[in-house]
């Protein structure tokens, strides 16, 4: 038997072996993940634990330049994280998040973070009434842990460059070229925003933040990006 013939036997026997393998604490949807491991296990346990029904980043536009770079990056952010659920086996979940964009230019155009945050702080205390709870007369329903709730995305015009023209475009990924978005904190600790990689934000930070000291163990200062290798 050839070398050739050798590595391909072994090759098969441990597609086989993966293809059998369950994980410790196996996930629901897919028993080669462990639970820990799932990030659509993760959501969907931190949104159900707050007794929420929905999720996801709040997305505020600032930028209003080009309307074509606009429709692409929301077009790649979907895709990105649609593809990250879909590892996951989590198409239930990204069924229960909701898309809430802020664009409307009159108000938003060329504002700052600051800005962002205050108009974030004042919709977050309503909408998580009118969002999360089954009906008026309900049983009061808080943020909890929610990171829908503590944290929002502002893109600017740096941010709608890293993303839609400095990285490729998915499935297509680039380690070192992600592009990135800045992720906004209600409260104004460090500088108040972080820089997070985009194809990951919707679905990896968002469960890391839903750790209260999640954003502070991520923190980087900008103009670092969170998670880049060479930071």
């Amino acid at each position: 038997m050839s070398t050739n013939q050798e590595n391909l036997i072994s090759e098969e026997a441990f597609l086989a072996r993966m293809n059998n393998y369950t994980a410790p604490d196996p996930s629901p949807r897919n028993p080669q993940i462990s639970t820990q491991s799932s990030h659509a296990d993760r959501i969907e346990a931190n949104y159900q634990a707050d007794g929420h029904k929905t999720w996801g980043f709040v997305i505020y536009r600032t930028t209003y330049d080009n309307d074509t770079d606009w429709t692409e990056f929301m077009r790649r952010l979907r895709a990105w994280t649609a593809e990250n659920m879909d590892f996951y086996h989590g198409d239930d979940v990204l069924q229960r998040m909701t898309w809430t964009v802020f664009d409307d230019r009159a108000q938003f155009d060329g504002v700052d973070a600051a800005a962002v945050r205050r108009h974030f702080r004042t919709w977050a205390e309503d909408a998580v009434r009118s969002e999360q709870a089954d009906a008026s007369d309900a049983t009061p329903v808080s943020m909890g842990r929610s990171p829908r709730y503590r944290y929002c995305i502002q893109i600017d015009a740096a941010s709608l460059k890293s993303a839609v023209h400095d990285a490729p475009a998915p499935p297509a990924y680039d380690q070192e070229r992600q592009g990135w978005v800045k992720v906004i904190g209600i409260t104004e600790h460090d500088v108040g925003w972080m820089k997070c990689p985009f194809p990951s934000v919707m679905t990896e930070y968002y469960m890391l933040f839903n750790d209260l000291n999640g954003y502070r163990t991520a923190y980087r200062r900008p103009p670092a990006v969170v998670g880049y290798p060479w930071n």
